[in-house]
């Protein structure tokens, strides 16, 4: 990840789990050392808010009904697994979403930053 936070595009199906891995690198490609991080996905209705809690937010200390991330450090891969219920709260939408390494704490760094999409889906 050459310049942080990385720019991606998310897209979901509102009610209906969303599931991204996150291989994270250092600037000359390396993977990043990520031992001992936590990690935090927040969706928002805009980037300057900061409302608690956020729209949507799952983290890697603990699962919650939305969701919860794993963290697998030997190979600098965080997975972000957001449940339907998370989704649904979205509706068809577009909001802000950024996952953040060090949440809370004065080094928190977002590294993964972009749009989040949902779309509605008629049921089965």
């Amino acid at each position: 990840m050459p310049v942080l936070p990385n720019q991606v595009q998310a897209n979901a199906s509102a009610g209906g789990q969303w599931v991204e891995t996150y291989t994270l690198q250092n600037d000359d490609g390396t993977l990043m050392n990520i031992n001992g991080k936590s990690f935090e996905f927040v969706v928002r209705p805009s980037v300057t808010d900061t409302t608690e809690p956020a729209k949507v937010a799952v983290t890697s200390t603990a699962a919650n009904a939305q969701g919860y991330i794993t963290v697998t450090a030997n190979t600098s891969t965080v997975q972000v697994v957001l449940s339907p219920t998370a989704t649904a709260l979205l509706g068809k939408s577009a909001y802000p979403y950024a996952l953040w390494m060090d949440p809370g704490l004065p080094d928190a760094t977002p590294v993964v930053a972009g749009t989040f999409f949902t779309s509605l889906v008629a049921a089965a």
